[in-house]
């Protein structure tokens, strides 16, 4: 890959296609993950535009030493968390309300279509009411199918780190589940 990066630093039109790969590849990915940062639709996509457009700008500064994949998620946690940071959102609009405004506009988007392929609603409203550091590792290991190694690595945190909040996030989700059914 290192050849292709300079290949494309070199080639703007190989840059462009480039990019184009990684939003057809990790576009509905990247927009889910910024959405369970900030919990809202037009704030989560206009946050996906400029992780990739970070990506273009910034592919010279891409060293390899992790997956494409895995570069693309620590610039959208961090672009979320400075969002967040910037605007001092700290109580995020609810779920449930928020559907309900929205009902009718969601129907079409694209973050709506991936609501609706979940099999469980309820859980992905569980999952998206957990702390921020349960919640992000609970995403990247069941619903994008990451591994715990890359997870640390895009949290930049030890792999023992991640362990231990899947299992926080498994048993806190499991407490919801049953305050539920009461």
């Amino acid at each position: 890959m290192d050849g292709e990066i300079q290949e494309m630093l070199q080639d703007e039109e190989m840059r462009e296609r480039f990019i184009e790969r990684m939003i057809d590849q990790y576009n509905q990915q990247i927009l889910w993950l910024a959405y369970t940062y900030v919990k809202d639709h037009a704030l989560a996509e206009e946050l996906t535009q400029d992780v990739f457009l970070t990506c273009y700008h910034k592919i010279d500064t891409f060293r390899n030493d992790s997956s494409i994949r895995t570069w693309l998620y620590r610039i959208t946690i961090n672009k979320c968390k400075d969002k967040l940071r910037k605007k001092k959102i700290r109580a995020f609009l609810p779920f449930e309300s928020q559907k309900q405004e929205n009902l009718a506009v969601e129907e079409h988007h694209p973050e709506s279509i991936t609501f609706q392929s979940m099999e469980d609603q309820v859980l992905s409203e569980r999952v998206l009411a957990l702390p921020t550091k349960f919640k992000e590792v609970i995403f990247m290991h069941y619903f994008d199918d990451m591994k715990i190694r890359e997870i640390a690595d895009v949290l930049n945190v030890k792999v023992n780190t991640v362990k231990t909040r899947l299992n926080r996030g498994r048993k806190m989700l499991k407490s919801m589940y049953e305050e539920g059914s009461e």
